[in-house]
């Protein structure tokens, strides 16, 4: 209240006037609208300086749409996603160092919290032997506004579920617009399989994005319903998105997103029936177990695919067929992108190639036998795999503490939902759901470093750590 005092909303006024003009008259002798964002940044800098809650919530609200911008000289970013989680990290770098109550210690040594710098260190380690020094700091910086934005201030602005309710009708209100925008568009191709991407663009790269991000939220909608009186405007709006929803994701034909809500429901019963971790380790003694057979007496080479039969069907139903029988090209090209990751896990087992550097390098270790004809990656993609990412660019060691990561976050899941009141149960229960979806997806995918999927799998790893001091009755409450 005291810095409210001392503010002059007169001058702000005009000189968020006068940057207005200002704005207007460089992006018409420039020709770039950028300048037009100057106006908005004076603003967004005067309620960081009065509340920077605010503004997170506001990060949040422009997460669904937000666009890739590039630039002239081959930089890239997410406009406005990006400067604002840049901004943000700053400013509550700055807050900490101020006020070093703003983090909860509890959280701050949390085992999730504990594993995440681990992971993060070893992140640091693989960059300084990195292939590419230049191109994995890259990553690291975007890596750090992900955590500092979406970990550790999520964690902060997120503790109690009157904050989550927010922040869900931020997410949930564009994504709703998107969606019907897209179905919409979608309809005038008569939801053909082949146009699908078209109908996402530009607000989603392309149609795993789009079906993925709103796979995670799925889950929560369960959860927001249930906030609101059976009859009001709020739960029918949400009831309502819910087959709206579920219908865009099917019409999104993104198999690892229908997949994923598939494995999400499996999971609904084992955290009920407190039985998640008996479940995850069963599923990692399957892929591990998949993985040694696939790899004895080099098994894979029998499923090569046939280069004349493995082409893009325009047709969905072609589409699965062909899954079935690897001569789906997508499916193809995947196993020849994680043929030539197992070769280079073999060459660098232990440091790995340094992070983002898998395109840079993987095909000298590419084995021709499973070559397709959209093996030259055009489009500059990756091993659509983060697990296989994360050993090929960090390592085992960056794999197992990885692994470790999630399992942790997992646990701690259940566990707040096993300790948590019959009142804060739902949304423990939904928030690990959505993570889970997540995991499901990046096994197919590299979703990890993705503006709206990255910053929503860090995060709910934070609300789920808060979910978990709150069942021990040790969260500490966050100002209003």
């Amino acid at each position: 209240m005291d810095i409210l005092g001392r503010i002059d909303i007169r001058r702000i006024v005009q000189t968020g006037s006068f940057l207005l003009l200002a704005s207007i008259l460089g992006a018409l002798l420039t020709n770039e609208p950028l300048w037009l964002l100057a106006p908005v940044a004076f603003l967004i800098t005067c309620q960081l300086i009065i509340d920077f809650r605010p503004v997170f919530y506001l990060l949040l609200l422009v997460t669904p749409g937000a666009l890739e911008y590039h630039f002239e000289s081959g930089f890239s970013t997410d406009i406005p996603t990006e400067p604002l989680e840049i901004v943000l990290m700053f400013t509550f770098i700055f807050l900490v160092i101020l006020k070093g109550e703003l983090l909860q210690r509890k959280f701050l040594l949390h085992p999730v919290a504990i594993v995440l710098y681990f992971h993060l260190g070893w992140i640091l380690v693989a960059t300084i032997y990195s292939q590419d020094i230049v191109i994995s700091l890259k990553y690291v910086l975007a890596k750090a506004w992900y955590v500092s934005v979406f970990f550790f201030l999520g964690g902060h602005v997120l503790r109690e579920e009157k904050h989550f309710k927010i922040a869900f009708w931020c997410l949930f209100i564009p994504t709703l617009a998107i969606v019907i925008n897209t179905l919409i568009r979608h309809n005038q191709y008569g939801f053909a399989f082949s146009e699908v991407n078209k109908s996402m663009w530009p607000i989603f790269r392309n149609h795993v994005n789009y079906a993925v991000f709103l796979a995670l939220m799925f889950p929560l909608l369960f959860r927001a319903a249930a906030w609101y009186d059976r009859f009001s405007w709020q739960r029918m709006l949400i009831n309502t998105a819910k087959v709206i929803i579920a219908a865009a994701i099917y019409f999104s034909y993104t198999r690892s997103s229908w997949l994923s809500l598939a494995a999400a429901l499996i999971c609904y019963f084992l955290i009920r029936w407190h039985m998640l971790m008996p479940g995850v380790a069963a599923a990692i003694v399957l892929t591990i177990a998949f993985v040694v057979y696939m790899l004895h007496d080099n098994t894979y080479l029998q499923y090569a695919p046939d280069f004349k039969k493995t082409i893009y069907h325009d047709n969905f139903s072609d589409h699965l067929e062909s899954t079935a029988t690897l001569e789906d090209v997508s499916s193809a090209e995947r196993i020849y992108r994680w043929i030539a990751g197992v070769k280079m896990i073999e060459a660098k087992p232990v440091i790995g190639f340094g992070p983002s550097q898998f395109h840079d390098n993987y095909q000298p270790y590419a084995v021709n036998k499973f070559t397709t004809y959209i093996s030259r990656n055009e489009e500059k993609s990756t091993i659509h795999n983060y697990y296989l990412q994360v050993t090929v660019e960090q390592g085992f060691p960056g794999l197992f503490i990885w692994v470790v990561f999630l399992v942790t976050v997992l646990a701690t899941g259940q566990r707040a939902y096993t300790r948590g009141t019959p009142e804060q149960r739902p949304l423990t229960l939904v928030v690990t759901l959505s993570f889970i979806t997540i995991l499901i997806n990046i096994a197919l995918s590299d979703l990890i470093e993705a503006d709206k999927i990255g910053t929503m799998f860090f995060l709910f790893a934070a609300v789920i750590i808060n979910r978990d001091l709150l069942a021990k009755g040790t969260l500490t409450k966050a100002e209003d």
